[in-house]
């Protein structure tokens, strides 16, 4: 397969639209690697300079990502999360016409830490509920999430934990009024390397998130790893 030197079009260019055409016709999936930089020169008949700048432009485009040490991938759908409102990861999924599912990677009773005692009231050396979950959307994995709440909600553990927390809690008739969420940038552990399916110390966003009910007090905080190629934020403001 060559393409076009006489046409007034780049080569370059050529080459970013052929591999947009592929993608569109499915023959390139969402989250499938390309072939190297070296392939797609000898497939095409173009130095590498000319395919670097075609993949430079489609990633630019948000249309591929690259993955150091890697390659370049075809971008998957991204989970797009409005910070306007109160809404869990499974009703973000849904909102977006996508499938949420977890693997529960730890749940049960651990010593509180200093944060637990200052937000929740409690005194040091007391326990409570913790649950750390592996989050999904359409079967990709997206954040390593990791949950706190008092240890009188630890009847909890007798119930299915891989589904929405927000709508347990609400079966039990506990609700949600108010939210607090504060976002940084964080480094992928070797754990959450291998369960995000990312590259150890890959940027990734930091999410922390308090809960209060409406008698005020903090219902929990949790803390998410995200994959900030699968994940993207919205916030509407007016004057």
């Amino acid at each position: 397969m060559s393409l076009k030197r006489d046409a007034q079009l780049p080569l370059y260019q050529q080459l970013a639209n052929e591999i947009k055409a592929q993608i569109a016709s499915g023959e390139l999936r969402q989250n499938e690697q390309l072939m190297t930089e070296m392939e797609l020169s000898r497939t095409f008949g173009v130095s590498r300079i000319t395919v670097r700048k075609a993949l430079e432009l489609l990633v630019e485009e948000d249309i591929l990502s690259k993955r150091q040490g890697v390659g370049a991938f075809v971008t998957g759908k991204k989970l797009v999360r409005s910070m306007n409102v109160m809404m869990g990861f499974t009703q973000t999924c849904e909102a977006n016409g996508q499938k949420a599912t977890s693997r529960l990677l730890f749940a049960g009773l651990d010593e509180a830490h200093p944060t637990d005692v200052k937000l929740f009231g409690i005194s040091e050396g007391e326990s409570v509920l913790s649950l750390r979950r592996l989050r999904f959307c359409d079967n990709v994995p997206v954040m390593v999430e990791e949950v706190r709440l008092q240890r009188s909600f630890a009847y909890l553990l007798g119930e299915e934990l891989t589904g929405s927390l927000h709508k347990l809690l609400a079966d039990h008739g506990v609700k949600m009024v108010k939210g607090i969420k504060t976002i940084n940038i964080g480094y992928a552990t070797k754990e959450e390397s291998a369960l995000l399916g990312v590259g150890e110390n890959t940027a990734l966003l930091l999410q922390r998130d308090v809960s209060y009910g409406e008698d005020g007090q903090a219902i929990y905080r949790s803390k998410s790893v995200i994959n900030a190629e699968r994940y993207t934020c919205t916030i509407t403001m007016q004057a």
